[in-house]
């Protein structure tokens, strides 16, 4: 339960024991989509859990609600929760944990090596360049779109990115095409197709990102799951944010 926790296992070669995920993990498709789905992770219903009658359900801490995670050994279910923050930190520590659990502690140091080699070699490009004003965009769906603030996921990402977040409140808030324009961000980052719930294109092609063709898509468990992948993630990032002048940019 967790996009990442389940991208995870995958990486530490354990998919096959994989019987079931939940609707955030979306990563390999062709895997996830082949799974029976337990539903989403912040309204985890008990019996989708029960029905596939695992062993052991490894589960963000995060992951919602905590009488259904509490209740899981009861039924004799082996459970691990573990931790899922917005950080780096956190993030080799789920590696770590899952890797722990899994018996794969090798794999998994190897997984955080490369993460930390890539992340530093990030750090050494971005050091000293100007730290563009960024907006990160979703749609939740009729017409709401949302943009990420600072304590988020995206938002954390972006400022390890090298990118200043456009939006001054810690959370996620709804924002208006006006807004946009006002906040005049230098690159803005869409998921879930937010280019096509009511904001105004014309308002947003006005700003400096849309004049400097500076509007990116992005998948939203690469940008906000601090995945095995994160340092792929802050990579192509840093590399919107920079028009594709570091070294590792395709």
């Amino acid at each position: 339960v967790g996009g990442s926790i389940t991208e995870t296992i995958v990486a530490l070669g354990h998919e096959n024991e994989l019987i079931g995920v939940d609707q955030s993990s979306i990563y390999p498709k062709e895997l996830t989509s082949k799974l029976p789905n337990v539903g989403y992770w912040l309204t985890l219903p008990q019996e989708g859990i029960l029905s596939l009658k695992p062993e052991v359900v490894i589960v963000s801490n995060q992951a919602r609600p905590q009488k259904v995670v509490d209740d899981l050994p009861k039924y004799g279910i082996k459970t691990y929760i573990i931790e899922d923050l917005p950080s780096l930190k956190s993030a080799k520590n789920k590696i770590l944990q899952i890797g722990e659990i899994l018996r794969e502690d090798k794999k998994a140091q190897e997984i955080i090596t490369r993460i930390e080699n890539n992340v530093l070699k990030m750090k050494e490009e971005i050091t000293n360049k100007k730290r563009p004003k960024v907006l990160f965009l979703f749609s939740r769906g009729e017409g709401t779109v949302m943009a990420a603030g600072k304590q988020t996921k995206p938002g954390v990402m972006i400022d390890l990115a090298g990118g200043i977040n456009a939006v001054n409140t810690d959370q996620y808030t709804k924002i208006s095409s006006e807004s946009i324009l006002e906040m005049n961000p230098d690159v803005i980052i869409t998921s879930n197709h937010a280019g096509e719930s009511g904001l105004d294109k014309n308002i947003v092609t006005s700003t400096n990102a849309g004049k400097n063709n500076q509007i990116y898509s992005m998948d939203m468990l690469l940008i906000s799951g601090f995945t095995v992948r994160v340092d792929s993630a802050l990579q192509e990032l840093s590399c919107m944010f920079h028009d594709k002048k570091l070294s590792y940019c395709k």
